[in-house]
């Protein structure tokens, strides 16, 4: 099923639920909104869990152990994908290949271009809720030509490897029989309306 993006600031439009996969989560739920302008992606994410972990200090380092949030996206017309994983600390992991095992990271100071801003909404030894800003300039990272409408497809998703009560959330189903993300068979197109 595809995704259509608004044109607009994310907190305007309607948030999509990540469902959980590969087990049941307590206390653990996460949604994302979208939007766009001018070739660029703008998301928020807002997750709730009983950890928030934030350890991760440099770029490329094991974001997914923290509380993280993730886009996976490729053009249609290419095998090559991209993953963006975003720690709650603000580091991210930015990455291009056509698998899980073949992968190029982006220099620090490309990831550096990418707006993102963390606001921890609540964070007690119980529960925290965080919500993540992004800003992704489709154009700075190949996705799309200044002219061209986007074909893309993507998925977008929640994890927390390094949590007490690992956790795994997706916008679209991934059928894997263990937790993997990196799977653009279940990428799912997005429409940007009002192009």
């Amino acid at each position: 099923m595809a995704i259509t993006i608004q044109r607009g600031e994310p907190d305007s439009h309607l948030p999509i639920a990540l469902t959980p996969h590969w087990g049941e989560y307590s206390n653990v739920e996460a949604s994302l909104r979208l939007g766009w302008e001018n070739n660029t992606l703008l998301l928020l994410f807002k997750v709730r869990s009983p950890q928030l972990i934030r350890m991760v200090q440099a770029h490329n380092g094991p974001v997914y152990e923290d509380s993280c949030t993730e886009i996976f996206i490729k053009r249609a017309d290419r095998g090559e994908y991209l993953n963006f994983e975003f720690s709650a600390s603000t580091f991210i992991l930015a990455a291009k290949g056509s698998n899980r095992d073949d992968r190029t990271f982006f220099e620090p100071s490309v990831i550096d271009q990418i707006t993102r801003r963390v606001e921890i909404l609540e964070n007690t030894n119980h529960q925290s809720r965080y919500a993540m800003s992004i800003a992704l300039d489709l154009e700075l990272f190949g996705l799309v030509d200044k002219e061209e409408t986007p074909n893309l497809l993507a998925n977008f998703t929640a994890c927390g490897d390094g949590h007490k009560e690992r956790y795994y959330l997706a916008a679209n189903p991934i059928q894997t029989v263990k937790p993997d993300f990196h799977t653009p068979q279940y990428f799912t197109p997005l429409i940007f309306s009002g192009r």
